[in-house]
C-alpha cells in the first residue's frame, strides 16, 4: 500500500528482538476493520517466531480480518507457514479470515507445494486483499 493508503488507518511499526539482537520489522496498519501485516525479510526459522508473535498478539487484541502482505518477503520456511496456519486457526472460530498478497515466485511455489494456496485466499496486492475482505464482511 502507498503511504496515502496507510493514512486511512494507523501505521504501527512492530519490531521484535530476539536474544541475538536480530529483529524482523513488521509494519502493521488498518483500513476500517481489516488489518495488514507487512513483514520485511526472510521468514526463516529464526524470524518465523517474530511473525507468529505479531499475528498472535493481533488476534488476541481482536483482529479478525487480516492481510499478510508478502511483498518484501523473499523466502518463507515451513516454520513461517506454521505461523500463518496458527493464526488462521485462531481467527476462524470468530468468523475471521487471513489472506495473503504480494507473493514472489519463490514464496508462491512454497505455498503451492505445501498446499496452502488451497487454504489462504491470495491476491496480487494489499489493496485488492483489503477490498475483498471488506466486501466479504458486508455480505
Amino acid at each position: 500500500m502507498t503511504n496515502d493508503d496507510r493514512s486511512k488507518g494507523e501505521l504501527v511499526s512492530y519490531l521484535i528482538r530476539d536474544e541475538m539482537g536480530d529483529c524482523m520489522p513488521i509494519d502493521i496498519w488498518y483500513d476500517d476493520n481489516v488489518w495488514v501485516f507487512r513483514p520485511f525479510g526472510k521468514i526463516d526459522t529464526g524470524h518465523s517466531v517474530d511473525l507468529d508473535a505479531a499475528l498472535t498478539e493481533g488476534v488476541e487484541q481482536g483482529m479478525r480480518l487480516i492481510v499478510v502482505d508478502m511483498t518484501d518477503v523473499p523466502y518463507i520456511a515451513s516454520s513461517g507457514l506454521r505461523a500463518l496456519l496458527k493464526a488462521a486457526k485462531s481467527v476462524k472460530p470468530h468468523n475471521g479470515l487471513i489472506t495473503i498478497c504480494g507473493l514472489n515466485d519463490v514464496v508462491h511455489e512454497v505455498l503451492q507445494v505445501s498446499g496452502l494456496l488451497r487454504i489462504f485466499p491470495v491476491y496480487p496486492t494489499a489493496e485488492e486483499a483489503v477490498a475483498a475482505l471488506q466486501n466479504a464482511e458486508r455480505k
